[in-house]
């Protein structure tokens, strides 16, 4: 055989097996390497429970774990201290792909209370106020004003406008009107006793008897009756009896 159609078949031969040896090592790469990854990025994972924890803490857990974190909202909740998280989409345990968004709302704590206008307000109406802001009315105080009409608040312990704490209380001061220039006996059937001790002090009177009756419909501590009547005057001898509820004993 001729030596240049030896070298040319020999030539041929190797050529097919570097051929074929790169197709094997190809092969193998893509079995044992490239499609094992792609699979792996399609791999499903159960989501981790990130709520309550810190905001730090829940983009660590979740960015260790292969998900992207988004922060999709900040809320008042008085549940949750601020920088914690409330809320996450997809909901805790749920089955997703790795590398896949997860949305955070994060709490930015208790929502600030802004204190109430009540002047000029009925106690009533400022009693309802105050219950509609999450605060309580603690103490009604009477006081004669020259200036505004009876039944009126005319003070309040915190002014306006000022950030206050949820369920604190409050003290406001009701109008009985200008002082009288002839001092009467008002009319206290209702009141309060505290109310009316402080109303009668007011004018000067300190001589007050209390006489208490059972009475289970009304609330206690409420005036009901009163000695002398409203519109009696008052001099310095003037001496005030007044009949208050209670709840009635029960004997064991």
């Amino acid at each position: 055989m001729d030596d240049k159609i030896f070298f040319k078949r020999k030539s041929f031969w190797l050529k097919s097996l570097y051929s074929f040896a790169g197709i094997l090592i190809f092969v193998i790469i893509l079995d044992y390497f490239v499609i094992p990854w792609y699979v792996r990025l399609g791999e499903e994972v159960e989501l981790p429970d990130v709520v309550e924890m810190t905001r730090a803490e829940a983009e660590v857990k979740l960015t260790n774990d292969g998900f992207n974190v988004l922060i999709a909202d900040s809320v008042y909740n008085a549940h949750y201290p601020a920088g914690t998280i409330v809320e996450q989409l997809p909901a805790p345990f749920s089955v997703v792909k790795q590398g896949r968004h997860v949305y955070l709302t994060v709490s930015v704590g208790e929502k600030p209370i802004i204190m109430p206008n009540l002047f000029y307000k009925s106690p009533r109406d400022a009693e309802l106020l105050l219950q509609g802001a999450g605060l309580k009315l603690k103490t009604k105080l009477y006081e004669y004003s020259e200036i505004s009409l009876a039944g009126v608040v005319i003070s309040q312990s915190f002014p306006a406008g000022q950030v206050i704490k949820k369920d604190t209380p409050i003290t406001i001061s009701v109008s009985l009107g200008p002082f009288p220039k002839i001092k009467t006996i008002p009319y206290l059937i209702g009141k309060s006793l505290d109310a009316a001790r402080k109303q009668l002090r007011l004018l000067g009177i300190s001589n007050i008897d209390i006489v208490y009756r059972e009475r289970d419909n009304i609330l206690p501590e409420t005036v009901l009756s009163q000695e002398p009547e409203k519109g009696s005057e008052i001099n310095d001898s003037t001496h005030v009896t007044l009949e208050i509820s209670k709840v009635k004993n029960i004997e064991e």
